[in-house]
C-alpha cells in the first residue's frame, strides 16, 4: 500500500519536525489538535499540517498514524486511536514512535492489532530532521515495517530491524540510556561540586583531562529543565528495559528522580524557542543547587532530620531575609548606597560601626543560638574573608525562632548582605580561616539592641568541601 496521507500525534518539537519534512517528501500530513496546547497549534501552523479537527476524521482520511508522544502518553493515545478505529471501520497503519520499552510497545501493538489494524514498531534516534548534522534515524520493526521504507532521504534515514516488535523499541532505549543517562550524571555531579563549593575546580579538572565531556556539559546540562517534565517517564521505560534484561534498574530510575527535580527550576517553565541562549553552565548550577537546597529543607521540616545542607547565596533566595550586596562589581567612578537598606525603627538611636574578626568555625556546625535585632537591620561587608555562612528563620507567632524554616547559605568574598529589621540568625560564621567584616547596625546601647535564642538540640548544618 503507499501512504499518501500520514496523521501525526502530535506534532510537538519532534512530530512537526517530522512532519514537515514528510510533507517536503509529497505527503500531505494531518493530525487532530483537539485539547493541544496553544504551542503545539502553533507548531502545526508552522509546518504546514492540517488539522481535521477530531480523531475519527483523521482516522478516517489517514494512510499511516505516528504517535510521536510523551512517553507516559503512548499507551493512552494509542486506546483513544484504536476506540476511532472500532469506531470509524478504518484501520490505517499505525507505528508507535515513542521512547517506550519493548514490553511498553508491545501491549501498545496488541491493542491497536485489537481493533485490526497493523502496527509498526519504531525508534526515533538523534533531534528532529533537520535539526542535526545528520539525518534523524527511524528504526522499525514489524511485519509491516517496509513501508516506512519510501521515508529515507536526505533528513530521515529508515533503518530495518526485521518483523520481530520490540527491536526498534529497544534500540531507542538503549540510545538514550547513554545520551539522557550521561547528561543526568554530568547535572548531578556538577549540581553537587556547586553546592560544595568546587564549581570552578571541578570545571578546570574536567576542561583538562575531558575536554569533550566538558564541552558536553556546557552545551546540555544548563537546558535540560526545558526538557526535564518529558524525560521522567523515559528514565521509567529505559529502567523496566534494563530491568527485563535482568540488569539493574537504578541506574534510570536516579535520573528520573534528578529529572523530578530539574523540573522544579524556574527553566522549566521556559521551551525550546524561549529558552535564554545566554544562560551560562555556572549559572545554572546555581539555580539548580538553589532548587536542591530548597527541596532538603522542606524534607527536613517534614521529616524532622537534624541535618541541613547550606547552598551557595543567591539575592533571590535571601530576599525574605534581608539584601545582597555585590562587592567589586561596580564600575570605577560609581558608587553604591545602602544606608536606605539599613532599617532602623528607634529615632534615639544612632549607627554602630564595628570590625568584627572571627575565628574559623568547625563544620558541620551544630546551631546552639540564634539571635535578632528588633529595631534595626544589620550590614555585614567583608574585608578579610574566604567564605562565611549565614542561618536564618522567620518567626513563629509567639516570636521565637522557627527552626522547621531554617535556611542555610554560604556567601563568598565578594558578597556582603544586610539582614532586615527582626530576622533571626546565627552570630557571624567565617568558614576556611580567620576572618574580617566591617559591621553596621542602629544601637542604643540597652539590652533591645540584640535578643537571644538558645536553640536546645538544634540541627546540624554542612557546608560541603572547602575551595
Amino acid at each position: 500500500m503507499k501512504v499518501e496521507t500520514v496523521a501525526i500525534l502530535s506534532p510537538g518539537d519532534m512530530g512537526h519536525a517530522v512532519g514537515r519534512t514528510l510533507s517536503q517528501q509529497g505527503g500531505r500530513i494531518i493530525t487532530c489538535l483537539d485539547g493541544r496546547s496553544t504551542r503545539t497549534k502553533g507548531l502545526a501552523a508552522a509546518a504546514g499540517i492540517t488539522d481535521t479537527g477530531s480523531i475519527e476524521t483523521m482516522i478516517t482520511e489517514a494512510d499511516l498514524v505516528l504517535s510521536i508522544m510523551p512517553p507516559s502518553a503512548a499507551y493512552d493515545t494509542a486506546c483513544q486511536v484504536a476506540e476511532a478505529m472500532q469506531n470509524t471501520g478504518q484501520t490505517p497503519y499505525y507505528a508507535d514512535c515513542n521512547a517506550v520499552s519493548p514490553t511498553t510497545v508491545k501491549t501498545i501493538g496488541t491493542r491497536i492489532a485489537a481493533a485490526g489494524a497493523s502496527f509498526i514498531d519504531a525508534g526515533i534516534v538523534g533531534p528532529p530532521p533537520g535539526k542535526g548534522s545528520q539525518a534523524t534515524r527511524f528504526y522499525v520493526s514489524g511485519s509491516d515495517a517496509d513501508i516506512f521504507s519510501a521515508f529515507d532521504g536526505e533528513h530521515i534515514a529508515v533503518r530495518q530491524l526485521g518483523p520481530e516488535i520490540g527491536r526498534a523499541s529497544a534500540i531507542k532505549m538503549c540510545y538514550a540510556a547513554i545520551t539522557k543517562g550521561s547528561w543526568t550524571l554530568y547535572a548531578a555531579a556538577l549540581t553537587t561540586a556547586e553546592i560544595m563549593g568546587l564549581t570552578d575546580l571541578y570545571l578546570q579538572e574536567i576542561e583538562s583531562s575531558r575536554p569533550h565531556v566538558a564541552a558536553e556539559m556546557r552545551r546540555m546540562v544548563p537546558r535540560l529543565p526545558v526538557d526535564a517534565g518529558r524525560w521522567i517517564g523515559e528514565m521509567g521505560e529505559i529502567a523496566a528495559t534494563l530491568g527485563d534484561a535482568g540488569l539493574p534498574r537504578g541506574f534510570h530510575e536516579g535520573a528520573a528522580a534528578l529529572f523530578e527535580l530539574l523540573h522544579k527550576t524556574p527553566i522549566a517553565s521556559e521551551t525550546r524557542e524561549t529558552i535564554d541562549p545566554t544562560r551560562t553552565l555556572e549559572q545554572a548550577l546555581a539555580i539548580y543547587a538553589e532548587t536542591v537546597g530548597g527541596s532538603q529543607s522542606g524534607e527536613n521540616a517534614r521529616s524532622g532530620a537534624a541535618t541541613l545542607v547550606a547552598r551557595p547565596l543567591t539575592a533571590a533566595a535571601f530576599a525574605p531575609f534581608g539584601d545582597v550586596i555585590a562587592i567589586g562589581k561596580g564600575e570605577p567612578g560609581t558608587r553604591d548606597a545602602f544606608a536606605a537598606a539599613m532599617d532602623n525603627k528607634r529615632a534615639d538611636a544612632r549607627l554602630n560601626v564595628s570590625v568584627s574578626r572571627a575565628m574559623e568555625t568547625p563544620v558541620p556546625l551544630n546551631v546552639k543560638w540564634m539571635e535578632r535585632h528588633p529595631y534595626s537591620g544589620q550590614t555585614f561587608i567583608p574585608l578579610d574573608i574566604s567564605r562565611y555562612l549565614m542561618l536564618v528563620a522567620p518567626s513563629t507567632p509567639n516570636g521565637a525562632p522557627d527552626l522547621e524554616k531554617l535556611q542555610a547559605f554560604v556567601a563568598g568574598p565578594e558578597q556582603g548582605i544586610n539582614y532586615h529589621v527582626g530576622v533571626w540568625h546565627h552570630p557571624f560564621t567565617a568558614l576556611d580561616r580567620a576572618s574580617e567584616c566591617l559591621v553596621l547596625r542602629f544601637d542604643d546601647g540597652s539590652e533591645a539592641d540584640t535578643e537571644w535564642f538558645e536553640v536546645a538540640d538544634g540541627p546540624t548544618i554542612g557546608v560541603g568541601i572547602k575551595r
